[in-house]
């Protein structure tokens, strides 16, 4: 999927993620995911590997966008 098609999906109300190269869509499963609807809605639009995989940090970097 290219990135475009991606965030035109996403403007339109789609709620999807990246994991691993692969484009899911999460909408369904937002209120039963363990972590909270917050956790997922929070990272619509983005690549959420680093979660399973370590390397994040829930903290303001210096443009005070959350990393």
């Amino acid at each position: 999927m290219e990135r475009e098609e991606f965030q035109t999906l996403i403007r339109s109300g789609r709620k999807l993620v990246v994991f691993d190269e692969m484009v899911l869509d999460v909408g369904a499963f937002m209120r039963h995911h363990p972590g909270g609807y917050f956790s997922l809605n929070h990272n619509i639009g983005r690549d959420i590997s680093k979660f399973f995989y370590g390397g994040y940090s829930l903290e303001n970097n210096d443009d005070g966008v959350m990393v």
